[in-house]
């Protein structure tokens, strides 16, 4: 007999210090990793996802899509009011933040010829407008502890690309230098 309680579909995690934040149930959700129970932090944002921590973990982007499409959000780290600071209205997720986290790192079709075509853009925390980064299509960044960054193209969640093999294969490249010559 099964005496273990539903778990759910857990996705998305992103982690800092002992915080756990994941999306549930089309929510944000906050537990320490020591265990317990989750709290839910978002409500009325409609479908959430990719959310990532500031490096110091005291905010907290993610992707919200309460007027249909994915915009840009921003929360304190522990939770409390999101503030939307996109309004593009168009698919994206969130790459992640800057070293100095001072940038929120995000992927969006916005412009583009195609919902498929994505480039990534800086977005201020405080707001204003997102600014295009000069890396080409690509939807995921990270950056090197000391110089260096790799992004990726055509990198996709897993679940819908699960055994694929064709044209659009996701694809690492990596500057390891800084020089902004990739292979």
């Amino acid at each position: 007999k099964n005496t273990m309680p539903f778990q759910g579909y857990v996705r998305f995690p992103t982690i800092h210090d002992n915080s756990i934040v994941f999306v549930a149930e089309d929510d944000l959700w906050l537990i320490e990793s020591t265990g317990g129970r989750a709290e839910r932090l978002t409500a009325g944002v409609a479908e959430v996802k990719t959310p990532r921590f500031a490096p110091d973990g005291q905010q907290l982007a993610f992707i919200g899509a309460s007027e249909g499409s994915g915009e840009v959000y921003l929360m304190p780290g522990l939770g409390a009011e999101a503030r939307r600071l996109t309004f593009q209205s168009v698919f994206g997720k969130i790459a992640g933040w800057s070293p100095a986290g001072d940038a929120i790192l995000f992927a969006s079709n916005f412009a583009q010829p195609h919902a498929g075509a994505q480039i990534l853009y800086t977005l201020n925390p405080q707001g204003g407008l997102p600014t295009p980064l000069p890396y080409g299509l690509a939807n995921a960044i990270t950056y090197g502890p000391e110089r260096g960054l790799v992004i990726g193209r055509n990198i996709g969640e897993p679940a819908h690309w699960k055994r694929y093999r064709g044209g659009k294969t996701g694809q690492l490249w990596c500057d390891t230098a800084g020089t902004g010559q990739f292979q």
